[in-house]
């Protein structure tokens, strides 16, 4: 092991980026400091002018966008019922005052995005109550507390978006390849425990199925990120550069199903003990072993032979395994049209 190894980075988050979110971390958060200590309001809430910096970064401009309005969306309104409810409830805050609070900003936030509770949302409704400006005579101000919160976090999303923007014409014509090799990777953890799995007598369905759970979820990722530059319509994309993204997004699409049928021949497995065929073994392994060869980050293409389908079985793990093939061949045919 060498000190690279140890003090670099993984393999997967280079292709995540990591590398150029520091550097475009690191000049986001100082315009952010430079700026806030430039204007006297946020120069009084430097933190959330941070926060709202570092909340919405994103590796694509389009999801910075929609994440910041979202974020300045559930934020003012619940900086606004927060405080509305401390204005009638009065000044001396009490556990009332705090947990009303927070379940009209949770609500708010959910009603605007379900899948998610902003946490710069949750940190508003705490600012509401906890951190109330005083006026030039001394006496709590909750408009001012309000206007010095909101003008805070609205510079930081504004700084986040323009990063998010200046960065993404440093690495976008890449950043759907790297994504792909990442969702790669990941397929093939997956899909070496399952074969690990359906060679053995004695399984372990549990710790399989949290593990292709993450699998799920990173490839999801990375669909996400893909299904966002192909709406970046301000990107200058060529016309080989927007195929390039649509057989990216195919390729991926084929990778989910390829999961999915992974995973179920894992449930069929261990829970009805079926004797597993030494052919859908091989062809399994075959999978994993020309899965591993393919390295789509590079420009030159290696020509793969189609693997063979066979035909429906009523085993219902023999036809999961013809399933899987069909796809990976969708997936070998795709990859040579990559430029």
């Amino acid at each position: 092991m060498n000190i690279y190894s140890i003090l670099g980075l993984k393999k997967e988050a280079i292709l995540l980026d990591s590398r150029l979110y520091i550097l475009k971390a690191m000049c986001a958060i100082s315009a952010g400091y430079l700026l806030g200590n430039a204007f006297s309001i946020t120069r009084l809430d430097m933190i959330s002018v941070l926060l709202g910096v570092m909340y919405n970064l994103e590796a694509i401009n389009v999801s910075g966008v929609k994440g910041g309005i979202n974020q300045m969306l559930a934020s003012t309104l619940g900086a606004l019922t927060t405080g509305v409810l401390v204005y009638m409830m009065g000044y001396n805050v009490n556990v009332l005052t705090v947990a009303i609070g927070m379940g009209l900003t949770l609500f708010i936030a959910l009603k605007i995005d379900y899948r998610m509770v902003s946490p710069v949302a949750i940190f508003t409704s705490i600012y509401m109550t906890q951190f109330i400006q005083r006026d030039i005579t001394g006496n709590p101000s909750v408009l001012l507390t309000f206007q010095l919160r909101i003008a805070a976090l609205g510079l930081g999303v504004l700084i986040a978006i323009t990063f998010n923007y200046l960065f993404s014409f440093l690495y976008y014509r890449q950043i759907g390849k790297r994504r792909l090799e990442f969702a790669k990777l990941q397929s093939l953890i997956g899909l070496e425990k399952t074969l690990a799995e359906l060679s053995s007598v004695e399984t372990d369905h549990q710790t399989n199925n949290s593990l292709l759970a993450f699998v799920f979820n990173d490839i999801e990722m990375v669909k996400a990120n893909v299904e966002s530059m192909m709406k970046e319509n301000w990107l200058p994309f060529n016309r080989n550069e927007k195929k390039n993204l649509q057989v990216i997004y195919e390729i991926i699409k084929s990778l989910k199903i390829i999961m999915h049928l992974a995973y179920d021949s894992n449930y069929i497995h261990d829970h009805e003990n079926i004797p597993i065929n030494p052919k859908d073994l091989k062809s399994l392994s075959a999978i994993i072993s020309t899965l591993r060869s393919i390295d789509f980050t590079r420009k030159e293409k290696k020509s793969y032979a189609l693997m063979n389908v066979g035909t429906s079985d009523s085993d219902r793990v023999s036809d999961n395994i013809r399933l899987m093939t069909i796809e990976f061949n969708k997936i070998l045919n795709l990859s040579q049209t990559i430029q």
